[in-house]
């Protein structure tokens, strides 16, 4: 199977993407671990990393902040 080029009709080259590229810090609360990832920023202004839980199991307490 051949991959073909995607290409965009008509857009030129002004065509604005919805998505942005960050870098996110991630600090665990409970254990303190920490980890820089890069995520994708939605329409909306969440960031998406793809990030689970920490290397403690935990899933849901964590300070994430967008890096510049």
């Amino acid at each position: 199977m051949r991959a073909e080029p995607l290409t965009s009709e008509g857009g030129g080259e002004d065509m604005v993407l919805p998505s942005q590229r960050v870098k996110v810090h991630i600090r665990c609360r409970k254990c303190g671990e920490t980890f820089i990832l890069r995520g994708v920023r939605d329409a909306k202004g969440h960031i998406e990393t793809g990030f689970k839980r920490c290397l403690c199991d935990n899933e849901d307490d964590f300070d994430i902040e967008p890096l510049n």
